[in-house]
Protein backbone atom coordinates (compact mmCIF):
# COMPACT_ATOMS: atom_id res chain seq x y z
CA UNK A 1 0.00 0.00 0.00
CA UNK A 2 1.54 3.29 -0.96
CA UNK A 3 1.04 6.48 0.73
CA UNK A 4 -1.43 7.61 -2.02
CA UNK A 5 -3.67 5.04 -0.65
CA UNK A 6 -3.35 6.39 2.76
CA UNK A 7 -4.21 9.63 1.70
CA UNK A 8 -0.65 10.67 2.40
CA UNK A 9 0.77 12.09 -0.95
CA UNK A 10 4.49 12.02 -1.94
CA UNK A 11 5.03 15.41 -0.78
CA UNK A 12 3.50 15.04 2.36
CA UNK A 13 5.47 12.04 3.39
CA UNK A 14 8.63 13.63 2.48
CA UNK A 15 7.87 16.58 4.49
CA UNK A 16 7.03 14.92 6.95
CA UNK A 17 10.26 12.84 7.37
CA UNK A 18 12.54 16.37 6.70
CA UNK A 19 10.66 18.00 9.57
CA UNK A 20 12.13 14.75 11.52
CA UNK A 21 15.64 14.84 10.36
CA UNK A 22 15.53 18.69 11.51
CA UNK A 23 13.61 18.58 14.57
CA UNK A 24 16.51 15.73 15.42
CA UNK A 25 19.23 18.05 14.34
CA UNK A 26 20.35 16.95 10.93
CA UNK A 27 21.50 18.97 8.00
CA UNK A 28 19.44 18.10 5.12
CA UNK A 29 21.85 16.90 2.37
CA UNK A 30 21.61 16.32 -0.93
CA UNK A 31 22.23 12.81 -0.42
CA UNK A 32 19.69 12.79 3.14
CA UNK A 33 17.63 14.18 0.64
CA UNK A 34 17.80 11.45 -2.28
CA UNK A 35 17.55 8.82 0.20
CA UNK A 36 13.99 10.49 1.53
CA UNK A 37 12.53 10.32 -1.64
CA UNK A 38 13.36 6.61 -2.53
CA UNK A 39 12.07 6.22 0.78
CA UNK A 40 8.41 8.86 0.41
CA UNK A 41 7.90 7.42 -3.35
CA UNK A 42 6.65 4.38 -1.98
CA UNK A 43 5.86 2.29 1.09
CA UNK A 44 8.31 -1.16 0.71
CA UNK A 45 10.97 -2.56 2.22
CA UNK A 46 14.35 -2.00 0.52
CA UNK A 47 17.70 -3.40 1.72
CA UNK A 48 20.91 -1.48 2.69
CA UNK A 49 22.27 -2.40 -1.04
CA UNK A 50 19.41 -1.69 -2.90
CA UNK A 51 19.08 1.81 -1.84
CA UNK A 52 22.88 2.18 -2.05
CA UNK A 53 22.44 0.92 -5.55
CA UNK A 54 20.13 3.08 -6.74
CA UNK A 55 21.71 6.47 -5.06
CA UNK A 56 25.45 5.40 -6.30
CA UNK A 57 23.67 4.94 -9.99
CA UNK A 58 24.07 9.12 -9.90
CA UNK A 59 26.98 9.78 -7.47
CA UNK A 60 29.15 6.72 -8.08
CA UNK A 61 31.53 8.65 -5.19
CA UNK A 62 28.83 7.82 -3.02
CA UNK A 63 30.34 5.59 -0.13
CA UNK A 64 28.25 2.57 0.73
CA UNK A 65 29.26 3.40 4.33
CA UNK A 66 27.51 6.53 4.24
CA UNK A 67 24.09 5.16 2.68
CA UNK A 68 24.23 2.87 5.70
CA UNK A 69 25.27 5.45 8.64
CA UNK A 70 22.10 7.59 6.86
CA UNK A 71 19.94 4.45 6.84
CA UNK A 72 20.54 3.94 10.73
CA UNK A 73 20.25 7.48 11.40
CA UNK A 74 16.97 7.62 9.83
CA UNK A 75 16.00 4.69 11.89
CA UNK A 76 17.16 6.13 15.47
CA UNK A 77 15.43 9.43 14.90
CA UNK A 78 11.70 7.71 13.54
CA UNK A 79 11.97 8.20 9.79
CA UNK A 80 12.60 4.35 8.72
CA UNK A 81 11.56 1.18 10.46
CA UNK A 82 13.74 -1.46 10.14
CA UNK A 83 12.83 -5.38 10.35
CA UNK A 84 14.67 -8.39 9.57
CA UNK A 85 14.36 -11.19 7.18
CA UNK A 86 16.53 -14.10 5.99
CA UNK A 87 19.05 -12.47 8.52
CA UNK A 88 19.12 -9.45 6.31
CA UNK A 89 17.80 -5.71 7.39
CA UNK A 90 15.10 -4.30 5.46
CA UNK A 91 14.30 -0.72 5.66
CA UNK A 92 11.14 1.82 4.72
CA UNK A 93 9.41 4.82 5.46
CA UNK A 94 7.72 4.96 8.97
CA UNK A 95 4.30 5.04 8.87
CA UNK A 96 2.71 8.53 9.25
CA UNK A 97 0.82 9.32 11.33
CA UNK A 98 1.75 6.81 13.80
CA UNK A 99 -0.94 4.66 14.65
CA UNK A 100 -1.16 0.46 15.95
CA UNK A 101 -0.77 -1.51 13.13
CA UNK A 102 1.63 -4.52 11.77
CA UNK A 103 2.55 -5.87 8.41
CA UNK A 104 2.31 -8.38 6.07
CA UNK A 105 5.81 -7.78 3.87
CA UNK A 106 5.47 -9.54 0.56
CA UNK A 107 9.06 -11.46 0.24
CA UNK A 108 9.29 -11.18 -3.49
CA UNK A 109 8.50 -7.43 -4.40
CA UNK A 110 8.86 -5.24 -0.49
CA UNK A 111 5.25 -4.29 -0.82
CA UNK A 112 3.22 -3.85 2.12
CA UNK A 113 0.00 -4.50 3.86
CA UNK A 114 -1.01 -2.92 6.94
CA UNK A 115 -2.73 -5.60 9.39
CA UNK A 116 -4.86 -3.82 11.79
CA UNK A 117 -5.55 -6.81 14.00
CA UNK A 118 -3.15 -7.26 17.07
CA UNK A 119 -2.13 -10.33 18.77
CA UNK A 120 -1.04 -8.98 21.77
CA UNK A 121 -4.17 -9.19 24.14
CA UNK A 122 -3.95 -12.72 23.70
CA UNK A 123 -0.45 -13.08 24.16
CA UNK A 124 -0.64 -10.96 26.94
CA UNK A 125 -2.87 -13.50 28.89
CA UNK A 126 -0.72 -16.20 28.37
CA UNK A 127 2.09 -14.16 30.53
CA UNK A 128 0.97 -13.03 33.67
CA UNK A 129 2.90 -10.31 35.78
CA UNK A 130 4.94 -9.47 33.35
CA UNK A 131 5.54 -6.18 31.67
CA UNK A 132 5.45 -5.99 27.65
CA UNK A 133 7.21 -3.19 26.86
CA UNK A 134 6.74 -3.16 23.38
CA UNK A 135 6.30 -5.77 20.65
CA UNK A 136 6.51 -6.19 16.78
CA UNK A 137 4.16 -8.70 14.42
CA UNK A 138 5.06 -8.80 10.98
CA UNK A 139 4.05 -11.78 8.76
CA UNK A 140 6.46 -12.54 5.76
CA UNK A 141 5.08 -14.07 2.30
CA UNK A 142 4.16 -13.34 -1.47
CA UNK A 143 1.67 -10.62 -2.12
CA UNK A 144 -1.57 -11.18 -4.62
CA UNK A 145 0.66 -10.25 -7.47
CA UNK A 146 3.58 -12.35 -6.95
CA UNK A 147 1.39 -15.34 -5.73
Amino acid sequence: MTFQEQNHSFEETRDEAIAMLKEAGLKLTKKRQEIIDIFAQDQKYYRAIDVHDILSSENPTMSYNTTYRNLYDFTEIGILEVTEYNQEQLFKISCFPDHHHHHFICTNCGKVIPIHACPMAKIESELPGVQVQSHRFEVFGLCEECA
